[in-house]
């Protein structure tokens, strides 16, 4: 829980933000009744506050609400679980984009995918007394829930995205994962595919998402659900190449395959290869991420957009919000992906 003095800076910072440059606040006996604790508590928020640019005391006259916050440069730092992956690069141009208006500097950190880095990432942002946070948290982050919390302790505000954390109350900006599957899905219906599969290296909470858009299309059709032809699960590259090709050791194999991610995608172009299948001809494919994979394979790939540089600006968009105390700290956004349809759907080859 935040100290009884942050939560009154926080209630302070919201009647600022209603207020013009120069306008006088109410006096610290008016808020220290108003929020029922001592005076040396307002008296310290306070002193925070003008200390970061957001009041202006005047001895013997009162407090006022400066305009040296506009000239005060913020620092948000953004963790991402890789800086070069699909999504990434696109993520945080869209955070970029407002921050190089705002005269806001960015600390980019990457967790590598291991959670002893995303722990001294985030405690780093503590070290360097961040104004707030933007966070993609890696696979399995429940296993760092109390770094989170020393983090949301410590007064640090944070939004974060992409996938959440069980038990973590804190505003959130992902993707509708189910939707996008299920569009998808209705996609490859639509293009007559009737043996339909759905492929993931990987079981977590996304690609569990992904697995019941995937389903829910399927049963909405009145399709027939072939449970041999899922593979969800946490497999090695090896075991996972083999258990495509099992798949399409059937005499009715996938003639539709809904692939976790684009690279997922390219394990599966491969094994078709094997099996002398064409993309788009024989089986009909589509990805996830929409990322720069889709135009250079053999078959350009039809595949789900995440609209990554849309969710980057709707998380700094977002914590600004919690920053100047406009924005609710329970705030809640999915964005809906777009279905990108390439030649690995339609038919035909590059």
């Amino acid at each position: 829980m935040p100290l009884r003095y942050q939560e009154v800076k926080q209630e302070i910072k919201k009647i600022i933000s209603g207020l013009k440059s120069g306008s006088r606040i109410p006096s610290r006996n008016f808020l220290s009744r108003k929020y029922e604790v001592a005076r040396n508590t307002v008296d310290k928020a306070i002193a925070e506050l003008e200390e970061e640019g957001y009041l202006r005391c005047v001895k013997g006259s009162g407090t006022y609400v400066s305009g040296m916050r506009m000239q005060k440069m913020l620092n948000v730092g953004v963790i991402l679980p890789s800086i070069m992956g699909d999504i990434y690069p696109q993520f945080i141009s869209g955070i970029e984009e407002y921050t190089s208006a705002h005269n806001i500097n960015v600390v980019l950190s990457s967790s590598e995918n291991f959670p002893e880095r995303q722990k001294s990432n985030i405690h780093r942002m503590m070290d360097m007394e961040a104004d707030g946070c933007i966070i993609i948290p890696i696979i399995n982050s429940e296993l760092s829930f109390e770094t989170f919390s020393q983090l949301k302790r410590h007064g640090i505000p944070f939004v974060i995205c992409n996938r959440s954390i069980d038990g973590l109350d804190v505003p959130f900006v992902g993707v509708n994962n189910h939707h996008g599957a299920y569009m998808a899905t209705k996609h490859l219906i639509g293009q007559g595919c009737t043996r339909l599969a759905y492929f993931s290296q990987r079981k977590y909470s996304t690609s569990i998402e992904r697995y019941y858009g995937f389903e829910t299309a399927i049963r909405d059709g009145g399709n027939y659900l072939e449970k041999e032809k899922v593979i969800l699960g946490n497999y090695n590259d090896d075991e996972l190449k083999e258990r495509i090709r099992a798949v399409f050791e059937d005499e009715f194999w996938p003639d539709g395959v809904l692939c976790f991610d684009d690279t997922m995608a390219t394990v599966l172009y491969s094994i078709l290869q094997e099996k002398g299948l064409q993309p788009g001809k024989d089986v009909k494919i589509v990805g996830h991420d929409d990322s720069n994979l889709c135009n250079i394979l053999s078959v350009s790939l039809s595949s789900v957009s995440l609209r990554a540089m849309e969710m980057g600006k709707e998380a700094i968009t977002m914590l600004m919000g919690l920053i100047d105390g406009s924005a609710d700290a329970d705030s809640f956004r999915l964005i809906h992906p777009q279905l990108v349809i390439r030649n690995s759907t339609d038919g035909t080859t590059n």
